[in-house]
């Protein structure tokens, strides 16, 4: 379950929400250009309702570190929160099971570096 993949991979879950990480091109867009950029909310347009483990749906993993791992050219990488609800389970098998996929966050990004410590981001 969604769960127990975050308790195997150390991941906060405050009131069933996950605190997650992607990595970012300098723009604040994904490889695939959904935007993270603070104060964004993203959601999976192309939302599968969990069917495949790649494709379809949004990719987060536990640590920045490992979300580099899958986007080793990152400039900059985000906090994402995800309801366990809006998370794909887990299959035996799946090919990459140190980043989970969901339908979307379920509040804005916030910007961190690579060891996941916040970074103020200038009010506009």
């Amino acid at each position: 379950t969604p769960e127990q993949w975050c308790e195997m991979n150390g991941v906060e879950v405050r009131e069933s929400v996950a605190t997650l990480y992607k990595a970012l091109n300098d723009d604040f867009t994904s490889p695939h250009g959904t935007n993270y950029a603070p104060g964004q909310t993203p959601v999976a347009a192309d939302w599968d309702s969990g069917k495949a483990e790649c494709g379809g749906g949004l990719h987060f993993s536990p640590t920045p570190m490992q979300a580099a791992s899958f986007h080793t050219a990152a400039d900059r990488y985000a906090v994402c929160c995800v309801r366990l609800s809006d998370m794909r389970s887990p299959k035996p098998g799946d090919q990459y099971p140190e980043k989970i996929k969901a339908s979307g966050c379920c509040a804005p990004c916030v910007e961190c570096d690579i060891r996941g410590k916040l970074i103020k981001t200038a009010a506009a």
